[in-house]
């Protein structure tokens, strides 16, 4: 319902539907119960195709409720990213991430993706969070190159922990990664392989690409000043 391509969204833009109050209503009847939520969607908020003021009002959501939104998973982009929530009180904690994952369906310059999660749950008092992320990719000028008859070879691009280096998954290890990718060139271009799924190509400046990965309102880009400084 942030989607700017929605133009009914102009003519309701505080919360159309009311798909926040239900959000809401849904988050603390959960809390109430002692439950784990999981929140699947298409835009991410900090997306810069999704209205600003939803992504500002939706943080504010999973700020009140990080201790039962336990992850969140987001499409759209077709690239492989993150976003991280802060504390919208005073901007300096992380209390929440998001996965943007990238995509099966074919797309300029990518690499069909599908991804496997580990999650803590099964058993009484699990917390549901994401433990592991695996993804895996196949090679398209390969795949057509080989022609119809051959199925497509595909192999693990990476782990999330193992070859980014952290120690797991929580909001205060990608709040860690960013900080760490913004210093080390190194680190910055495995993840930057991995974020266009194993192809070379240079679209986005890396001010860019960092930014997006710290924000949940286009906004709202007060982290992007902490961490990175000013926009070059």
């Amino acid at each position: 319902m942030c989607l700017t391509y929605n133009f009914f969204l102009f003519l309701e833009w505080q919360d159309p539907g009311s798909e926040l109050a239900w959000l809401v209503q849904e988050l603390l009847a959960s809390e109430l119960k002692g439950q784990k939520v999981h929140i699947l969607s298409h835009v991410p908020p900090g997306n810069d195709d999704c209205l600003g003021s939803w992504g500002r009002e939706f943080s504010k959501i999973i700020s009140r409720f990080e201790g039962t939104v336990m992850a969140q998973f987001y499409g759209h982009t077709h690239n492989d990213e993150f976003m991280i929530f802060y504390d919208t009180e005073d901007n300096s904690r992380a209390v929440n991430f998001g996965f943007v994952a990238p995509s099966v369906t074919t797309y300029t310059n990518l690499n069909p993706a599908y991804r496997l999660y580990t999650i803590d749950g099964g058993y009484e008092g699990a917390s549901y969070r994401v433990l592991e992320s695996e993804t895996y990719i196949f090679n398209m000028a390969e795949a057509n190159m080989a022609g119809e008859d051959i199925e497509p070879a595909w192999y693990k691009l990476y782990t999330a922990t193992e070859d980014l280096g952290m120690e797991n998954l929580f909001p205060q290890s990608w709040d860690k990664l960013v900080r760490d990718m913004a210093l080390d060139e190194e680190l910055y271009a495995k993840y930057l392989n991995y974020y266009n799924q194993d192809v070379p190509q240079k679209l986005r400046t890396k001010y860019d690409i960092l930014c997006s990965l710290l924000t949940t309102s286009n906004l709202d880009t007060r982290k992007c000043d902490e961490i990175l400084g000013p926009h070059p």
